[in-house]
């Protein structure tokens, strides 16, 4: 019975202590709960991106990719038409112009992207039908050639670059220098050791475009010249003890015989050829 009576006594005492004593707020609950959302409220957000917004984010990166991709194809593709020797072709354009081609010549165009910038990486020999349009190009080792729409013929081997305007206006620069020339119709310029001639007339020029209709045409031709052009029309080798340095002027059909051909050119000269095996000749001089 003590032991309850003291613990009662203790317990108000307590009360009475905690009824007297007073505790100092300096905020408020409320100012206190406004403050700690207020600091959420600052602190950086972290996006969420939901399913159908990630979707289409992927669609338009991916969307541009593809544009990208579908431009450096068209700008970089290339479509390459060669022919072998003993063969000739004619190349059709994208935009209707044609190209009929000399045995061994290989041009190359950008076929996707024609229609923006008509140019021609070319090699051979080639006669160009060129129709209206935005400026069309042939470019070459030696020389660049430039028409908007005309007919033209460019011989583009070995150290030599030959063009023949045939109709219209031909623009001829020489890579070079950059020097440049304008043909007119039936005149004719070339480029050899890097230097450009003045345009010159052609007296006959269909001995220069003879070769369309297999008819092999040289006018004071390097006889070095005309052996490489036999070698491109049957496909053989031909070779010579020795350099030969004359020059030839001589005009026919070609014949299906190359061994016809070779005496033809041959014999004015005091030439005479053997063959060595099925598709090599060799040129030896008369004794």
């Amino acid at each position: 019975m003590g032991n309850q009576n003291d613990i009662q006594k203790i317990v108000q005492e307590t009360e009475k202590l905690f009824s007297v004593a007073k505790v100092n707020w300096s905020k408020s609950k409320e100012l206190v709960f406004q403050e700690k959302f207020a600091k959420l409220a600052d602190e950086p957000k972290t996006k969420v991106l939901w399913p159908r917004e990630w979707v289409l984010q992927f669609s338009v990166a991916a969307s541009v990719l593809l544009v990208i991709g579908l431009g450096a194809f068209a700008l970089l593709y290339t479509k390459t038409i060669y022919t072998s020797s003993d063969q000739h072709l004619t190349a059709q354009l994208p935009d209707g112009s044609t190209v009929e081609m000399n045995a061994e010549t290989t041009l190359r165009f950008h076929p996707y992207s024609w229609f923006y910038q008509r140019k021609i990486a070319f090699e051979g020999e080639g006669f160009f039908s060129v129709k209206k349009g935005r400026k069309f190009t042939v470019e070459s080792s030696l020389g660049k050639t430039q028409v908007m729409g005309t007919s033209f013929n460019i011989f583009a081997r070995d150290n030599a670059y030959r063009v023949f305007c045939k109709t219209g206006k031909v623009r001829v620069s020489n890579n070079a220098n950059g020097s440049s020339v304008l043909l007119m119709p039936n005149q004719k310029t070339i480029i050899f050791d890097g230097t450009l001639s003045a345009p010159v007339f052609v007296v006959e020029p269909e001995n220069i475009l003879s070769w369309r209709n297999y008819i092999f045409s040289f006018d004071a031709t390097p006889f070095n010249e005309v052996i490489k052009e036999i070698e491109r029309q049957y496909g053989v080798s031909i070779t010579s003890q020795e350099p030969i340095t004359n020059t030839i002027s001589v005009s026919f059909q070609k014949v299906p015989d190359v061994e016809k051909t070779l005496s033809i050119i041959c014999k004015p000269l005091g030439y005479r050829f053997v063959r060595k095996s099925l598709d090599h000749y060799e040129i030896l001089k008369n004794n």
